[in-house]
């Protein structure tokens, strides 16, 4: 068995729909579903209709824009409501929404949401906030005990995990007990875990995007569950590259207009990420894990790239 690996698709976008529907059928294989997919629970649907069709066995973890609360929706749930429709949807579809061990490989989906902490780097002069560059400030609805503006979000859907994180961490040492070596295990989740897994902010068009991208209770999980690698998404950024003995990648479709621009393949295709017969993919190309082969993070360096945006 195969497990791939994909992100971001947007399906919301005609193209990206089409590119769905045009996937090769990987009929023993496995794919992970990083998050954002649509806030339109219909499209949301039918992309992963699309993938079950293809795949033998499909994960999802939710991002932000699947928790989008439409101006329909709103009054009946909150985002958070909206993500038990979007699992038990799922459920009904044959998604896998929890953790679950196929072939010896434990795949882990892990729930998050981002908070400010998580960027611990200097700030760019003149960025604009968080609040002003992401549109889930305004197109989420979250229960009044939950400040969208503190970790409290974060540590809510971190609570998430805590049951079956434990419940996979004590299967890992049971098998690691009879056999001496703890079994593969694949950790997913829309949001960075690391600010690493981020370029520079002098190197972003919006810089506050790293208070808006990550949670550090997600580095917690990794070090828990000891995975072979971790698949991520959210920011777009083709990444593959290895921190600490973990393997890390986020391979996102993106949107149409940010594979033009960025030259994507004519034949675009998810990530390999393991195979049960070979092991972890060999490492693939990605522009700025690339670059930090050769280059060293630069963090105090707050002079803004000329493409990056300031104060519009």
């Amino acid at each position: 068995m195969q497990i791939w690996a994909v992100s971001d698709v947007h399906t919301d976008y005609p193209d990206n729909l089409a590119w769905c529907e045009d996937l090769d059928t990987h009929s023993e294989d496995c794919l992970i579903v990083a998050g954002d997919i649509s806030d339109d629970v219909q499209t949301f649907a039918a992309t992963l209709r699309c993938f079950t069709q293809k795949f033998k066995h499909v994960f999802f973890v939710p991002g932000n824009h699947d928790l989008w609360t439409r101006r329909e929706e709103r009054g009946k749930h909150t985002s958070l409501e909206k993500l038990e429709v979007l699992r038990r949807l799922c459920t009904e579809l044959g998604v896998h929404t929890a953790p679950c061990c196929i072939e010896g490989v434990w795949l882990v989906p892990l729930y998050s949401w981002y908070h400010a902490s998580f960027d611990a780097e200097p700030d760019i002069p003149g960025a604009l906030p968080a609040h002003k560059i992401m549109v889930d400030f305004h197109a989420c609805s979250w229960p009044e005990a939950l400040d969208a503006t503190s970790p409290s979000l974060a540590m809510h859907f971190d609570q998430m995990n805590e049951e079956p994180v434990t419940d996979v961490m004590s299967a890992c040492q049971s098998s690691a007990d009879a056999s001496c070596d703890w079994p593969p295990v694949i950790t997913f989740s829309h949001f960075l875990p690391l600010q690493a897994l981020l370029p520079e902010k002098r190197m972003l068009y919006q810089p506050n995007l790293a208070k808006a991208a990550g949670s550090n209770f997600l580095a917690t999980r990794i070090q828990q569950l000891k995975p072979v690698a971790h698949v991520f998404g959210h920011t777009h950024f083709n990444w593959d590259c290895s921190i600490d003995g973990v393997r890390y990648l986020q391979r996102p479709l993106a949107y149409p207009k940010e594979r033009r621009k960025h030259g994507a393949e004519t034949k675009w295709a998810p990530a390999l990420v393991y195979d049960t017969k070979s092991g972890l993919a060999s490492q693939r190309h990605a522009y700025w894990s690339d670059y930090y082969l050769t280059h060293s993070r630069e963090v105090d360096d707050v002079l803004p790239a000329p493409w990056v945006s300031l104060g519009r």
